[in-house]
């Protein structure tokens, strides 16, 4: 650990890990930077201190030490482990093919840990709003939601954040007759009955308000909940249509898929009534299943 001296230096860029590994592959393209205040105490008053309102600024820019960057909160021994015992799963859900085995090096992301010691980034509310971002999220299809509530991230800080439960049944059924690419199972004894399974999807449209609507808007990350080792993040297999890849316990596709934009099938499109327009990657997508002549954040007449 080591903190800023003030009156020499002026920025500091570390890589972590898995930077340091993209910059070995040639892929490393950073193109993005946030500001953060985490460390920042704007207000003393809740210290149990006061200070006149001319003391801030010094105190803030001038009095106040500041760490440098903490590149990694990991040890070497545990980051290697952890990249092992993934590299160990998905080889050995492969067959004895080499070229499998190569591409499951490729899928790994070494070291992917992130450093969550800034957590809340500056600068990501719209100019022409003067409220903080906010999601509005609205589920389109029909599942059963379980519950609403929040938890508290673990590591290395306090995040309140919201979480909805939600089921989706899968239904299996009895049919009758010829068997098809439904079927589950073959024909019971000697009859002509076997079973089916009728699968389920959910829908939901997500769009952060009081922000700057773009192509690409956030991202979406996929965990998988055990009670063991706690929330454990899963992959997405790399794009390439020159090879089929299975997926591996490590990839979000082992587990379902996950499909955003144009990417949705346009039969359930149909089915919830969607203009196909609103579900393109345009960054002037209509929202889904609003009126588009309401005025956001109106204040309540008295």
């Amino acid at each position: 650990m080591e903190f800023f001296d003030k009156k020499e230096d002026v920025l500091d860029v570390q890589l972590t890990e898995y930077g340091k590994n993209l910059l070995a592959n040639g892929n490393l393209n950073p193109v993005y930077y946030a500001f953060f205040d985490d460390d920042i105490m704007y207000d003393v008053s809740g210290s149990g201190y006061s200070e006149i309102q001319n003391q801030v600024e010094p105190r803030i820019q001038d009095d106040t030490p500041k760490l440098k960057i903490i590149r990694t909160r990991t040890s070497a021994e545990t980051r290697v482990n952890e990249f092992l015992n993934n590299l160990e799963t998905a080889i050995g859900s492969t067959n004895s093919d080499p070229a499998n085995n190569v591409a499951a090096f490729k899928q790994q992301q070494p070291f992917a840990a992130k450093g969550k010691v800034d957590a809340y980034p500056l600068g990501r509310s719209s100019l022409n709003s003067q409220y903080n971002p906010a999601w509005q999220i609205e589920v389109l299809s029909k599942p059963v939601i379980q519950s609403a509530q929040r938890y508290l991230a673990e590591d290395d800080y306090i995040d309140n954040t919201p979480q909805i439960n939600i089921d989706i049944d899968y239904q299996i059924l009895f049919e009758q007759g010829e068997i098809t690419f439904e079927a589950i199972s073959g024909y019971l004894g000697d009859t002509n009955v076997y079973l089916t399974m009728r699968e389920n999807y959910l829908m939901m449209e997500i769009l952060e308000d009081n922000t700057d609507f773009e192509k690409e808007n956030f991202d979406v990350e996929v965990y998988l909940s055990q009670s063991v080792q706690g929330y454990v993040q899963k992959s997405y297999m790399i794009d390439d249509p020159t090879q089929f890849i299975e997926p591996t316990m490590n990839n979000v596709e082992y587990y379902m898929n996950l499909l955003v934009d144009n990417e949705i099938p346009s039969e359930i499109i149909s089915e919830l009534n969607i203009s196909d327009k609103a579900v393109s990657t345009s960054a002037s997508r209509l929202k889904l299943n609003r009126d588009l002549y309401t005025t956001e954040n109106e204040e309540p007449c008295d």
